[in-house]
């Protein structure tokens, strides 16, 4: 039994969206006297063997759920009314509403009820939708954007219940350098000497007529299906995107073995046997999904759900004709923005399609030559001359990273010994050509210590990168115009077109940071054979002064002719979350802009656990970075840095309140070592000297801030609560593009 949503909430921050789907139960309808119980069956604990007294030892040992009770019709031995089982929050909204901060919402029976409509058969399901009404007593900040009532939000849940595969599919052994996505159980029949928990990756059912190495045609084909209410030309770019899949399964060796087909008109997408994507509308920009439905007890893949979300598309466009701004050729710039949003599209169909085969993401695929469409990707950008160049945003099709993972997990060589030695060989050979693979726990942090696995970065060199893509950002922010605009749009909303190209290489930061006490090491062995190691202590100063230029105030300051044009939102436009927030009132604040990006770059570089890597790789090697050092280049290149004018001078010294608040917030952070406290401490009494050493030196101005920083650094050292900046500005949101 599965729950989903045919009725989504409209909300990327509350994340409840039409098509996903909900906790798959394993169930079965049990009669006890003159009661039906449904129980979910607890599949986490297994005997694997054909010793019923195992099997039982096992069952009794562990607990199962009554999930409901009905009542046997009198006079209808087969009969049970089900409608308090279906109008029951099984879904988990109830819970989303108050873990996303929305407030205390109760399932309201009174303005729920079963739909006659949504109650359907089919071959291998059954299904009821129900509508079901949450009450709060005080309306969600979230809910109330996206309902007409925010105390009353009512959604349509679908409960189906789902007729498990046969048997005769056989589970495949998860390989943690495999890249799947996997599930466990605990196996008591083993014997001791072997491991208890047994893993197995997710994967569709897929057979040959001819079982073997040879290529072949097959039994049945995977088969995903569009939505058809996606409009071109994005539906066609989906299908694209998405039949990309199809060369890797004939790499493989299935021939016709994957396709993708605009859903029947007489098809009903509740149909368990259709593997759907869906177009999802939000309220703004969010996250897109592959989900799946599988067998709890094999993994094998009963029904891929894809839900992609439509603004996302637009994230894109802006970014595009923010960096086209400059063009002169106006026509040339619309079709390489448009190419560039439809590109990002088909990559993104893929990606999420690849999930739904049962592949996990690879964060280490950009720095492969972008080998993998399962890492996320920045658009390629390019100075050609003194041009930018997107005429070449994205790669096309699926890359060797996914070939291999399709031949890993789908191919038959006819028998499992053979099959085994396949395995190896692929993994011997990923291994030989230098393929990465590091997935979700050692990448999305932004303070994990893989070097090499970051989400939206590009480039096989990311500190090399980061140069580069800072001068593409210079160069769009000097060519950056009202050109940038939607049509009809009033000049007011140029400021929210501006702000990804102004934190333009955020992204690239985040992978240049990982350098910084970075380690490097593989899933490729699973016993003996496989080392980390950190970073090579040039290669993380290298990093480190990458990082510390993007602090220039220079490069932080918009020029003053564009300033001008950014000018307050007109009439009923209002700011949004994509506006860049104000000290200022209305207007646009420069300094708040260099705020918010150079205390982005300098709490990256500054998480405790960082530091705390960075301190203990010194004491083993002292050729590493210190963390001594790391603050005295910080300090170097921001508060000593001296001889600036008018706004350059401004956003100078917004910066250096920055590297203040965030050292102490650092010092005084739980998770930061003793060790890493101790040289915090040791350079900040270092700094107060200095600063009022050249506030004795300096100008009325200088000596103010100097003194102002001094006695802040001075406090803030013995009391957690001292601010520079009590109310530090909010960053506009980044994730995703």
């Amino acid at each position: 039994m599965v729950t989903s949503l045919p009725q989504g909430v409209g909300s990327n921050d509350i994340g409840l969206d039409r098509g996903q789907l909900g906790q798959t139960r394993m169930v079965q309808f049990e009669r006890q006297g003159p009661y039906i119980l449904l129980k979910q069956l607890n599949t986490q604990y297994r005997a694997n063997t054909t010793d019923a007294a195992e099997q039982r030892a096992v069952a009794e040992a562990f607990a199962d759920s009554v999930l409901w009770q009905g009542k046997v019709i009198e006079g209808k031995p087969d009969l049970v009314a089900v409608n308090d089982l279906v109008l029951n929050d099984l879904h988990g909204v109830s819970s989303v509403l108050q873990q996303t901060e929305q407030g205390n919402y109760r399932l309201d029976l009174s303005r729920s009820v079963i739909l006659p409509k949504g109650i359907k058969s089919f071959e291998k399901n059954a299904d009821v939708d129900v509508q079901l009404t949450f009450k709060g007593d005080v309306a969600g900040t979230q809910v109330a954007q996206v309902t007409p009532d925010g105390t009353l939000m009512s959604v349509r849940m679908r409960y189906s219940f789902v007729e498990l595969p046969d048997t005769d599919y056989q589970p495949r052994a998860y390989h943690p350098m495999s890249g799947y996505l996997s599930d466990e159980y605990r196996d008591y029949a083993t014997p001791f000497d072997q491991p208890l928990v047994q893993r197995f990756i997710l994967r569709h059912r897929l057979q040959k007529v001819h079982p073997g190495p040879a290529p072949s045609e097959v039994v049945k084909p995977i088969t995903y299906y569009l939505d058809p209410g996606v409009p071109e030309p994005i539906r066609s770019a989906l299908l694209d995107g998405a039949r990309w899949w199809e060369t890797a399964f004939t790499r493989a060796g299935f021939i016709n073995g994957f396709k993708v087909d605009l859903l029947p008109v007489d098809a009903d997408p509740q149909d368990i046997r259709y593997n759907m994507i869906q177009w999802v509308h939000r309220a703004t920009r969010g996250w897109s999904y592959g989900a799946a439905l599988t067998d709890p007890r094999t993994g094998e893949i009963i029904k891929g759900q894809v839900t992609l979300g439509s603004l996302r598309v637009r994230q894109d466009y802006l970014i595009a004709k923010g960096l086209t701004a400059g063009w002169q050729d106006r026509v040339a710039a619309e079709k390489a923005a448009t190419a560039l949003s439809l590109a990002r599209i088909r990559q993104l169909a893929a990606h999420e399609v690849g999930h739904t085969l049962g592949l996990d993401h690879n964060f280490a695929a950009s720095t492969n030559q972008d080998a993998s469409v399962m890492d996320y990707p920045h658009p390629k950008i390019l100075l050609k001359g003194n041009d930018i160049d997107i005429s070449a945003p994205y790669t096309t099709g699926v890359g060797p990273w996914d070939d291999f993972a399709i031949a890993y997990g789908y191919s038959d060589q006819g028998d499992a010994r053979t099959q085994q030695a396949l395995q190896v060989d692929l993994l011997a050979d990923v291994a030989k050509r230098g393929l990465r693979y590091i997935g979700e726990a050692d990448s999305r942090q932004k303070d994990a210590s893989q070097a090499y696995a970051s989400l939206w970065d590009s480039g096989d060199d990311p500190i090399e990168q980061l140069g580069k893509l800072d001068k593409i950002r210079t160069k769009a922010i000097a060519g950056f115009s009202s050109v940038a605009l939607l049509p009809n749009e009033p000049l007011g909303e140029l400021a929210d077109a501006f702000a990804p190209i102004y934190l333009l290489t955020r992204y690239q930061i985040d992978a240049v940071a990982k350098f910084i006490g970075g380690t490097d090491y593989n899933y490729q062995s699973i016993g003996e054979g496989s080392r980390w190691s950190y970073i090579a202590p040039q290669l993380q100063l290298t990093g480190l002064d990458a990082l510390l230029k993007t602090l220039d105030a220079a490069s932080l300051t918009v020029p003053q002719s564009l300033l001008d044009s950014l000018v307050p939102k007109a009439g009923n436009y209002h700011a949004t979350r994509e506006s860049f927030d104000s000290g200022l009132g209305a207007i646009n604040d420069p300094l708040g802009m260099a705020e918010v990006f150079s205390r982005y770059t300098v709490s990256l570089l500054l998480m405790p656990k960082r530091l705390n890597r960075v301190s203990q790789a010194s004491m083993a090697d002292s050729e590493q970075l210190s963390v001594t050092m790391l603050l005295d280049k910080l300090f170097a290149a921001t508060l000593y840095q001296e001889d600036k004018l008018g706004l350059v001078e401004g956003v100078w010294m917004r910066v250096n309140a920055v590297v203040i608040d965030e050292v102490l917030a650092t010092l005084h952070d739980s998770q930061t070592s003793p060790e890493v406290r101790a040289a915090i401490n040791d350079r900040a009494q270092f700094v107060i000297k200095q600063l009022k050493a050249k506030s004795n030196r300096a100008n009325a101005s200088l000596a103010a801030h100097y003194t102002w920083l001094q006695q802040g650094l001075a406090a803030g050292l013995t009391d957690a609560k001292v601010k520079l900046i009590p109310k530090p500005l909010t960053l506009p949101p980044g994730s995703p593009i």
